[in-house]
């Protein structure tokens, strides 16, 4: 990659209809994630599907009900951040290393994937997607912010398992970990936002 790309500043729009075609291009880089399209946690377990997870994904988009974030580096797309209230997802709530905790509010938004690709990665694009989600979800009302990374630490996790992101990285944040229900599993973290 040439030098003059690896300094031009990164910046974050909010995925908007226009946008698709960028996130599309993202989406089909994701390597074993890339049939999940964002949509796999707002699924319910065991309910069938009644359409490609792509389509699904345009419609919400379409409706206004799809949030999340866009890294750029000029007009390239480097990384994506999916966010929304934590009942948009019900797929977290059936695992028990992602669910819940007693005292996760209704106002309480989450964090659940970021993707950034290889080349772009450990240039802060994820660090700049995670500031800009904290302001998005803050605008919105948000009492506090919730995430499920894996802990490097207790085991080693493929680039596919981390695309929830990982422990060092949200407490580097200002994240405090809230809950650890399986030993090796996914750790819920949180931050608590201003009024």
């Amino acid at each position: 990659m040439p030098d003059a790309a690896a300094r031009t500043p990164i910046h974050v729009e909010r995925l908007t209809p226009d946008r698709w075609d960028d996130f599309a291009a993202l989406c089909r880089r994701m390597g074993g994630n890339r049939g999940c399209w964002c949509v796999w946690w707002r699924e319910v377990k065991g309910e069938p599907r009644t359409g490609p997870r792509r389509a699904e994904a345009q419609g919400l988009l379409a409706a206004g009900r799809f949030p999340g974030l866009l890294a750029y580096v000029g007009q390239e797309p480097v990384g994506w951040c999916a966010l929304d209230r934590r009942d948009a997802y019900p797929r977290l709530d059936t695992t028990r290393d992602t669910a819940p905790a007693p005292d996760s509010g209704a106002d309480t938004w989450v964090l659940p994937c970021f993707f950034v690709p290889e080349e772009w990665r450990h240039r802060g694009v994820q660090r700049a997607l995670l500031a800009a989600a904290l302001d998005e979800v803050a605008r919105r009302g948000a009492s506090a912010v919730e995430a499920v990374p894996v802990d490097p630490a207790t085991k080693n996790r493929t680039a596919s398992a981390s695309y929830t992101g990982t422990l060092p990285f949200f407490l580097a944040a200002g994240f405090t970990e809230v809950a650890r229900p399986t030993p090796k599993g996914r750790v819920l973290v949180r931050r608590l936002l201003g009024p």
